[in-house]
């Protein structure tokens, strides 16, 4: 797939307007076959285009993708941390392998976007849907220097960063499930991953992984979905992908920057008051087992305090995928 030729494609084609083969072709200076082969890349890529007998191509809704100028411009906070770069790209394998390509000394602070993801991934290993143009696929990378177990709650930082840029942009009603899930009425909205590498005692680099659900079409991919999910258009109808972009980016920024500054202690307020799962009966699984219990918060170090009924256990971000269930 040339993933240029097709941004271009996207960039160009309108819900208003119907664009001919022809006028396409000369866009993007290719045959009308090659526009015919390019239309069906989107297509496949899940973006719905009408074919008008007679007159050419139409989106059947408006298409807003990602612009670098536009989200740079409303970064604000012109004192305090920045980003080194931002890339925007059409199409990826997914945004953390690509910025994990990059030579080390060029990942920190760089975030990547992408219009869509072929291999997105959450945490332990589970594939994310990725169509092109709809939802907020984003890495960063980050420069601790800090010990590999110091960064154990990173997860959980990453996710109430994204909980305050959603928060910001008007979203009520959320919560954070413990890592690293957003939930609404206990469909998942948005996903955090962070891939950590380094030594034992420091300093450690981590890429993020932030994965929203802006504006899910429904299809053949989504029906396939193994969970309930919701999308931020079901909440605030034409959130702008490019405002969100900044939002989020600038809580990851400002909060990555006091977390390397000043630990995980200034954080656990905030998981407090969005806690989904506090006081409620969970099951936790690991690879080889499962433990039933009440959670009851987080320690000073991020890890899920479980209490049996026997003891209070405490389960670290990573090892475990959380349920609820009835005891």
């Amino acid at each position: 797939m040339n993933s240029n030729m097709v941004q271009r494609l996207a960039h160009y084609l309108s819900a208003t307007e119907t664009r001919s083969g022809e006028a396409i072709g000369n866009e993007l200076g290719c045959s009308r076959a090659a526009v015919w082969k390019h239309i069906e890349v989107l297509r496949s890529l899940g973006i719905e285009i009408h074919a008008v007998a007679g007159q050419g191509y139409r989106l059947k809704e408006p298409l807003e993708l990602l612009d670098r100028d536009t989200i740079l411009a409303s970064l604000s906070s012109p004192g305090g941390p920045k980003l080194n770069a931002l890339v925007i790209e059409g199409s990826l394998d997914s945004t953390n392998s690509a910025l994990q390509r990059l030579p080390l000394a060029e990942q920190n602070a760089t975030a990547i976007l992408a219009e869509h993801q072929s291999q997105g991934r959450g945490r332990r290993g589970r594939q994310w849907y990725s169509p092109y143009g709809k939802n907020l696929y984003l890495s960063l990378g980050w420069m601790f220097d800090k010990s590999l177990s110091e960064l154990g709650c990173l997860p959980l930082v990453v996710a109430l960063a994204t909980a305050q840029a959603l928060q910001r942009a008007g979203l009520e009603d959320h919560g954070v499930k413990w890592p690293n899930d957003l939930l609404i009425g206990g469909k998942k909205l948005c996903g955090c991953l962070a891939e950590v590498q380094g030594d034992s005692q420091g300093p450690c680099h981590a890429v993020l992984g932030v994965g929203i659900n802006v504006h899910m079409p429904v299809s053949t991919q989504t029906r396939q979905i193994d969970q309930p999910w919701t999308d931020l258009h079901s909440h605030l109808p034409g959130f702008s992908r490019n405002a969100l972009a900044a939002l989020l980016l600038e809580e990851l920024v400002g909060q990555l920057s006091m977390f390397d500054r000043q630990g995980f202690a200034p954080f656990r307020e905030h998981w407090e008051q969005v806690d989904i799962l506090h006081g409620k009966p969970v099951e936790v699984q690991s690879v080889s087992d499962s433990i039933r219990g009440t959670a009851v918060g987080i320690d000073e170090n991020g890890a899920l305090m479980l209490d049996t009924g026997q003891e209070v256990l405490k389960l670290h971000s990573g090892e475990v995928s959380l349920h609820k269930t009835k005891l």
